[in-house]
């Protein structure tokens, strides 16, 4: 959630709670007509808010200001909730050992081995491997090669067959072919 997302999300709590904050309305007869109704929230859509809700926005304005409207951000973005620390120390190293293997075999292997839960998802994984740089084809590039080319020269031969016109020779019949 970027910055703009929050602050629009804050302006939409503040027009709600403004006319208790600033006193311009009763506060038992504005909550009960504000509280439970469905209200259509920024980057959130359409949902219903409690009282209890408005009265903590409430709360946290006066203690805060404009800011302490603004929601949390998360305290662990960035790290998986469900990979120990010495869990992906350990994947990462699996998958230096086989770097060209493609995600969705080594995540199956990893399953197979154990070395994971099978309750771990797939998309886990793979957000691990992005995050360090160890998936696609940007791991080992390898030299590009031409069809048929080697490094010294007479290393390969290649030769053409083509079949030809069909001759006679004492009367029969012959086969010929076209080698090159």
């Amino acid at each position: 959630m970027d910055e703009s997302m929050r602050h629009d999300i804050a302006l939409f709590r503040y027009g709600l709670i403004a006319p208790l904050v600033n006193g311009q309305v009763e506060p038992k007869a504005y909550l009960n007509e504000v509280g439970g109704r469905v209200h259509s929230i920024p980057h959130q859509g359409d949902k219903p808010i409690a009282t209890k809700t408005i009265l903590d926005w409430c709360a946290r304005y006066k203690k805060g200001g404009f800011d302490a409207l603004k929601p949390k951000r998360r305290s662990d973005r960035g790290r998986s909730r469900r990979l120990s620390p010495d869990d992906e120390d350990h994947i990462l190293a699996l998958r230096k050992e086989h770097p060209t293997m493609p995600v969705t075999v080594f995540y199956e292997q990893l399953t197979k081995q154990g070395d994971i839960p099978t309750t771990l998802s797939y998309f886990t994984i793979y957000r691990l491997l992005k995050k360090h740089n160890l998936v696609g084809k940007e791991i080992l590039p390898m030299p590009e090669r031409k069809r048929f080319a080697y490094d010294q020269i007479n290393e390969l031969w290649q030769g053409d067959l083509s079949h030809g016109p069909t001759i006679r020779v004492h009367g029969k019949a012959q086969k010929t072919f076209l080698i090159a």
